[in-house]
């Protein structure tokens, strides 16, 4: 009997040993920026402004001053969101270059996501460039995006988003938008 109570302490010692393994000292989350934050502030510091902003589409063009508030600024950099890093999907699942202060993440090869790589240059607080490309190829269309935004002083001074849509059956659409502030 005394045998069967030390076997039985023994299998759970050892299951509790086993299961100690499974957790970990410390979760390792890389460190992405958080585009949500910088709509926010954008948006704020910009306020009332005037841009210049062009439309393409495919060989028509719109040329339009706009006078700007916070609450357009949000609506104009809402795709910010779209390629914004920091979302639960791409948790680890960039690789990430750094060469002083530019930093390049790159969605890694066997990674699913539509935000394929961003660049941006960052001195200290501060962004100067921000590049991103965004790819999404569904089963009946695919949709593409570079996106070029540029700071001066730490304020956006241009967003350039040119791009295509290919729908199934349709002709491939080339589209442009270039906000410049005035």
């Amino acid at each position: 009997m005394s045998r069967l109570i030390d076997l039985k302490i023994l299998v759970l010692l050892l299951v509790l040993a086993s299961c100690q393994k499974l957790k970990p000292e410390s979760v390792s989350i890389p460190e992405y920026p958080d585009f949500e934050n910088l709509i926010k502030t954008q948006a704020d510091l910009l306020g009332n402004t005037r841009i210049k902003k062009t439309v393409r589409l495919e060989n028509r063009t719109e040329v339009k001053i706009v006078e700007m508030d916070s609450a357009k600024w949000a609506e104009e950099l809402s795709f910010l969101k779209e390629i914004n890093p920091n979302q639960p999907e791409y948790v680890g699942a960039f690789t990430k270059e750094t060469d002083g202060n530019k930093t390049l993440l790159t969605l890694g090869p066997d990674e699913k996501g539509e935000l394929k790589k961003i660049s941006y240059i960052k001195i200290g607080d501060i962004y100067s460039t921000m590049n991103a490309t965004f790819h999404e190829d569904k089963d009946v269309y695919v949709h593409h995006r570079d996106i070029n935004v540029t700071f001066r002083d730490g304020l956006i001074q241009s967003v350039e988003i040119n791009g295509y849509q290919k729908m199934m059956f349709r002709d491939t659409v080339r589209f442009g938008i270039n906000i410049k502030v005035l």
